[in-house]
């Protein structure tokens, strides 16, 4: 396989060798190099000039919209944990307020009849029928008695 040739730098047909007249180094119906190389160098001066600024700008005002969507949530949910927090206290006064023993005697006895009870109705244990718990569970002793 042959190795490809490399192409001449300059052509040398006669269009190109003779110069029309007018500007010095342009040929008729084709733009100097000069100019397109320049017309490079503009595109790259706007894009780092004027582009890539615009897009930074840009990228800050949507970042700066999100991190204001954040706060908003942020601030929302704090006011919320306060309401939570003020709710909570508020119900612990309650139950502090329904669990007083006075209160819990006078609805047991109105309520469902309740009494407190009489030297008559308690009975004094012995320990015999195995209601010590000292004795290892009595109950089943009692069992095994009968």
């Amino acid at each position: 396989m042959a190795a490809p040739q490399r192409r001449p730098r300059y052509r040398t047909d006669p269009q190109t060798i003779q110069r029309p007249e007018g500007t010095p180094g342009e040929t008729p119906g084709r733009a100097p190099r000069r100019a397109w190389r320049s017309g490079a160098r503009r595109g790259r001066t706007f894009l780092v000039l004027v582009l890539v600024p615009v897009l930074l700008m840009l990228g800050s005002v949507y970042l700066h919209t999100v991190a204001t969507g954040f706060e908003r949530e942020a601030v929302r949910l704090e006011e919320e944990r306060s309401r939570a927090e003020g709710e909570g206290e508020r119900l612990e006064v309650r139950l502090t307020e329904l669990s007083e023993p006075g209160r819990i005697r006078v609805l047991a006895s109105d309520g469902i009849g309740m009494r407190d009870p009489t030297a008559e109705d308690l009975e004094i244990l012995d320990g015999r029928y195995g209601e010590d718990i000292a004795d290892g569970g009595g109950e089943q002793e009692e069992e095994t008695a009968k």
